[in-house]
């Protein structure tokens, strides 16, 4: 799905329309970049309120469809939003049909390996389980249970894999898997009781319980910076920093993380290649 900078939000007011062009940003723009002059941004479709398909169907809203479209409008380049499968936004990036994605993707020293990051916020993984925890569990206490994650996400590569290990090595059961094509699967799934737990974006996880999902908080882990990708070698990377500085300085930055209620994840190092 796509969507333009005139239908990103179903609120104007609150989009990046009054972002202006910063010339030092655009001027660290490769020659590419400047001559093509577009920008094609990638995210995945279901992680409200990061990013997430709004009631038309078509227009992707929320907190990284608005940076990047005011991102794109500090380079001065024409921007396009597209969304689809987190699990396709490498491949994309990689065979040309993205230039970057903005989907709260963590800097894996596994994803450096075709990916440079500029960091842009910062969240943790978000546990969740049936109301009143039928079960009793903690955050330790998940050995054996079905957990389900957000297919080639951090939490199903990485965290919950060491938490798995964990458990093995202690000399109980593993953790069940279970992965699904977007961050609203595994919360609906949690409901109907097919799984006993869900591991994914803190935001994504408090922003479904506020909306009345029936799950419950049962903590956070890991609050780390997510970043800006974008092929590696592109040279895009003083562009995004300094982009992303001059949307801070004006305050557009903090407005539209305020706007979503994500305030709390604004970093001010917008750092390159940090890897975690």
């Amino acid at each position: 799905m796509t969507s333009s900078a005139q239908s990103q939000t179903p609120n104007p007011s609150g989009s990046a329309e009054a972002v202006k062009v910063d010339e030092a940003a655009a001027a660290a723009l490769p020659k590419e970049a400047k001559d093509k002059g577009t920008l094609t941004i990638t995210m995945s479709q279901s992680s409200p309120p990061l990013h997430f398909m709004a009631p038309d169907g078509t227009t992707t809203v929320g907190v990284d469809p608005e940076i990047a479209m005011a991102l794109g409008q500090t380079l001065g380049l024409k921007t396009e939003v597209k969304s689809g499968p987190f699990d396709g936004i490498i491949p994309g990036i990689s065979a040309g049909k993205f230039d970057m994605a903005i989907s709260q993707m963590s800097p894996s020293t596994e994803r450096m390996k075709v990916l440079d990051f500029v960091d842009y916020y910062q969240s943790g993984s978000g546990i969740g389980v049936a109301p009143g925890n039928p079960q009793h569990l903690t955050v330790d206490t998940l050995c054996g249970k079905r957990v389900g994650v957000l297919k080639g996400s951090f939490q199903d590569l990485k965290r919950l894999p060491a938490l798995s290990k964990a458990c093995t090595d202690a000399g109980q059961p593993a953790i069940e898997a279970m992965t699904y094509p977007d961050m609203q699967a595994p919360n609906l799934a949690l409901t109907a009781g097919r799984i006993d737990a869900v591991y994914i974006d803190g935001p994504t996880l408090g922003y479904a319980i506020k909306q009345g999902g029936q799950i419950e908080l049962l903590g956070e882990k890991d609050v780390s910076p997510v970043s800006i990708g974008f092929k590696k070698g592109a040279g895009l990377e003083k562009a995004i920093e300094l982009g992303m500085e001059s949307l801070a300085k004006s305050g557009k930055y903090k407005e539209i993380l305020d706007k979503w209620g994500v305030g709390s994840g604004a970093i001010s190092d917008f750092a390159f290649n940090k890897a975690q």
